[in-house]
């Protein structure tokens, strides 16, 4: 989850770890023979909604094979299990196999988009299949499913992209959901035009208000971000060609033929340079100054890979980033400082206690949002924030926490207050702040 001031990359949507921290699925060899699913056993698993078992099953078929075969073989089979309304029971099953390992884990904001993409399609209602996804990591079933409305439904055109978020989440009646939806298009833009990074913030100026924008923005940035690692564009362009059976036989080793889209991206085809070995600040330093601030807050995630994940030197690359920029490329160390440790609460203050001690703040107030980001529970980042050392950068900590806290509950002002109450004493003051709650209410 993001507010308009953020990004969500694992990364993710953490780069590095790839968003993520970012978070990338490889391509890779096709699936050695799997230990085929007994008949009706998928079935009666998906019926009794035992996504413990239904874990159990893909870890049988697949943990055994090589990392890059293995991960083509997770992927098959949360396409299978995500089709025919099962997205609950998909998302379910990831969780529970996630528990067990923490390559799935570290991975796991690709395969919901996976999850998600595999669950639309043409003439099924989107906004219905976009409201069964869940938060699990950092909402990316939310935003697979507009990527698959938006390359297989028919023309992208600004009637029908402002049309699906008014549809999904109107105004402000629920600003968690709006912005799954926003940034959602964001992702969906740059796949549908193959990953043409200016074309897609142009799509996202089709939207009417500036919060929408630059949420749109973020995941035009994520999606860049992520599709740019190597082996980046494997994962949705599979889910996407996908077309096996729902039947109840193997979930793995199967051919796939194509579904036919109207706006399947082709990665081959790519004219758009997404990165630059020579410069660390590259997409952001080529764009308008209008897109710069959405930009740097993907940025932290690209210049790790670089520097092979030394917060230090990552740091270092920020401070040469223009003012509008610094504090955002500090956020996105933030977020990967999260993502990349699967939320481990000492590391990740270790890594953001690098660079500018003016700018640390950020890095902060990234790292806490993804705290919050991963489960939409603000007291994760509460406990978070008691954690860093007293100082200058506790106080912008509960801060953070507190503009979660005013997305998770943007309509309801004594649900913001009774979140904050849970950051006393020393944190309350700064959540409400961050929150937008004032003094007695």
């Amino acid at each position: 989850m993001r507010n308009a001031g953020h990004a969500r990359i694992s990364w993710t949507e953490s780069l590095g770890g790839a968003t993520l921290a970012v978070v990338m699925l490889l391509g890779g060899a096709a699936c050695a023979k799997p230990q085929a699913a007994a008949p009706g056993e998928v079935d009666a698993l998906v019926a009794r909604g035992d996504t413990v078992g239904l874990a159990h099953l893909a870890e049988r078929q697949c943990s055994a094979q090589p990392s890059s075969a293995r991960q083509t073989c997770y992927e098959d089979y949360f396409v299978h299990l995500a089709g025919s309304d099962r997205v609950h029971v998909a998302l379910g099953a990831l969780a529970a196999l996630a528990a067990e390992h923490a390559d799935i884990q570290r991975d796991g904001h690709g395969y919901t988009h996976i999850i998600g993409i595999r669950a639309w399609h043409p003439g099924a209602d989107v906004a219905a299949i976009f409201r069964s996804c869940t938060g699990l990591f950092q909402s990316g079933c939310y935003h697979g499913v507009i990527q698959a409305y938006l390359t297989q439904g028919g023309s992208v055109d600004s009637a029908r992209a402002v049309a699906l978020c008014n549809e999904i989440a109107p105004g402000e009646s629920d600003r968690w959901l709006r912005f799954q939806c926003v940034h959602g298009l964001g992702h969906g833009f740059e796949m549908a035009w193959n990953w043409e990074l200016p074309h897609a913030l142009k799509g996202c100026n089709w939207l009417h208000s500036m919060w929408d924008r630059y949420s749109c923005y973020g995941g035009v940035f994520m999606e860049n971000a992520v599709a740019s690692m190597p082996g980046g564009h494997h994962a949705a362009a599979h889910a996407l060609s996908a077309s096996m059976p729902m039947g109840d036989s193997s979930m793995a080793g199967h051919d796939m033929a194509g579904m036919g889209h109207d706006h399947a991206p082709d990665p081959t085809k790519i004219t758009f340079k997404m990165r630059d070995s020579a410069d660390a600040l590259y997409p952001c330093s080529i764009v308008d100054t209008t897109y710069q601030f959405a930009c740097y807050q993907l940025q932290g995630g690209l210049i790790l890979n670089r520097v092979h994940g030394n917060f230090a030197k990552a740091a270092a690359e920020c401070d040469k980033a223009p003012p509008l920029g610094r504090s955002q490329c500090y956020v996105s160390l933030g977020t990967n400082a999260s993502g990349m440790t699967l939320q481990n609460t000492k590391k990740s203050i270790e890594d953001c206690s690098h660079g500018d001690p003016g700018y640390q703040p950020f890095c902060f107030s990234g790292a806490v949002k993804n705290y919050i980001d991963v489960t939409a529970r603000a007291e994760d980042g509460i406990a978070f924030c008691k954690a860093v050392p007293p100082g200058l950068n506790r106080g912008p900590c509960y801060a953070a926490v507190g503009e979660e806290v005013a997305v998770l509950h943007s309509s309801d002002a004594a649900a913001r207050t009774l979140a904050c109450t849970k950051a006393a004493p020393e944190g309350e003051a700064e959540c409400r702040r961050g929150a937008g709650v004032l003094p007695g209410q």
